[in-house]
């Protein structure tokens, strides 16, 4: 029998060559520091761009209890209030979700009163690709109907502390052992990071068995996917550097070139 936490989220996009991923995570909703506007900013780019498409990446509510590292007497709901924010501010970029994960404070939720609200958004939302310990996605552009390819996307929430840069990187880096993806995305650390690692790939278009074959150089991206909270609270306490609120949108575009046809990643802040 096969693991449906296995199974790739397959999204067919082939009316683009180009499309834009802005992955969403951490936004801690109830939270006392939460940059609400930053947040509504970054969806509304989504909604009035057709080709622009997210991955949810976990943490949206704050979920505090009296033993999370957030403090519950500072959050400025409940769990189910929250809840009803993070359903309403994404309801305009429903359709625009190619998945969700979950996150470290809703899995606290879960396992402590059996309530999953990653899996109840993902109802609400249109019965969207549910991953909850993380998940690959694969999206098909075209540049004609003759001409296609695929990008293969593996995202998860990530896990445990990191305070340097280079820790934070490497943990996204480390995905690549995970998984065979083009693109890497990691939350958690509430720090946006972009690196990119070349690989030599052998072809996979236009392989001739009577000529020359030859290895081209295929990137792939590592990408941290930053955080909506300003600096304070246990944050502060912990001793963690001020970051920046923001996440990376990331460029996906198909190019056929006399070589063949290949994926031309770029990300930016």
């Amino acid at each position: 029998m096969r693991d449906y936490a296995l199974q790739v989220t397959m999204k067919d996009l082939s009316q683009f060559s180009k499309i834009y991923l802005v992955p969403l995570g951490d936004f801690h909703l109830g939270y006392r520091g939460v940059e609400i506007e930053k947040i509504k900013g970054y969806i509304d780019w989504i909604k009035n761009h057709d080709n622009a498409r997210t991955i949810l990446m976990g943490d949206l509510m704050d979920c505090a209890t009296k033993t999370s590292a957030t403090e519950l007497y500072d959050s400025l709901t409940t769990p189910d209030q929250a809840y009803s924010l993070v359903r309403e501010i994404l309801m305009p970029i429903r359709n625009k979700i190619l998945m969700i994960v979950r996150g470290n404070h809703e899995e606290a939720i879960y396992r402590m009163a059996g309530t999953d609200f990653s899996a109840r958004l993902a109802y609400d939302l249109g019965e969207i690709s549910y991953k909850p310990d993380g998940g690959m996605v694969g999206i098909r552009l075209a540049t004609d109907e003759a001409h296609t390819i695929m990008c293969y996307t593996y995202a998860t929430h990530g896990w445990g502390g990191a305070r340097t840069i280079g820790a934070k990187v490497k943990k996204a880096q480390d995905l690549m052992l995970v998984a065979d993806a083009n693109i890497y995305l990691l939350a958690h650390d509430h720090t946006a990071n972009i690196n990119r690692g070349n690989i030599l790939e052998p072809p996979r278009s236009r392989i001739s068995f009577n000529g020359k074959c030859y290895m081209t150089t295929g990137r792939r991206l590592f990408i941290n996917t930053g955080g909506f909270i300003t600096y304070g609270g246990y944050v502060q306490r912990k001793g963690l550097t001020p970051q920046d609120c923001g996440t990376p949108r990331i460029r996906i575009e198909m190019k056929n070139t006399k070589e063949g046809r290949h994926l031309d990643l770029h990300a930016s802040l």
